[in-house]
């Protein structure tokens, strides 16, 4: 037994040296800090209300398939296969609050599955703009706190329409850059 008692003496002799050997390495990294700013900013959420849903009226159930009735902000309609029967065409009219100033991305997509048409090429305009945005590639504007969101897109017939009402829905995704 005297051995394993001179044998744990040595062990331990060389652990606490090992030990000892380290901690003046954890001292030098504790002796060199370096401060790291944090960057950030409050903003308001972006909220959106719909006001008026995107309207194609009553479209003929013979809707050939590929062919297109096209409804844009600003009311303008085209529908070169005469599918359009009666009804009211207009844009998806939107109400969006956001931080003034803030530069914002408008998405809209993500259409949900129907039976007789696809949903696509979703255009917008934002805040009285004149013009047409892209919205399935993220149209991008200047935020004011509160302003109307004018959503418009196509319905491509693809063949398979049947009698009734055929209603679907897509998102509108509004987000700070």
């Amino acid at each position: 037994m005297a051995g394993t008692g001179l044998s744990m003496k040595v062990f331990l002799g060389i652990l606490g040296s090992a030990l000892f050997g380290l901690m003046p390495g954890v001292v030098a990294d504790a002796a060199n800090p370096e401060p790291v700013t944090v960057d950030m900013t409050f903003m308001d959420p972006v909220s959106i209300t719909e006001n008026n849903p995107l309207q194609f009226g009553l479209l003929d159930v013979n809707m050939a398939d590929l062919e297109v009735v096209r409804v844009r902000p600003g009311r303008s309609v085209i529908d070169n296969g005469n599918n359009v029967l009666a009804g009211t065409q207009a844009e998806a009219n939107l109400t969006v609050t956001a931080q003034v100033g803030a530069t914002i991305t408008i998405d809209a997509g993500n259409p949900a599955t129907a039976t007789g048409y696809v949903l696509r090429r979703f255009r917008c305009r934002y805040n009285g703009a004149t013009a047409d945005g892209n919205c399935n590639a993220g149209y991008t504007a200047t935020a004011v706190a509160s302003a109307t969101l004018l959503v418009g897109g196509d319905v491509r017939g693809n063949g398979n329409a049947v009698l009734g009402e055929d209603n679907s829905s897509f998102d509108v995704t509004v987000t700070y850059q």
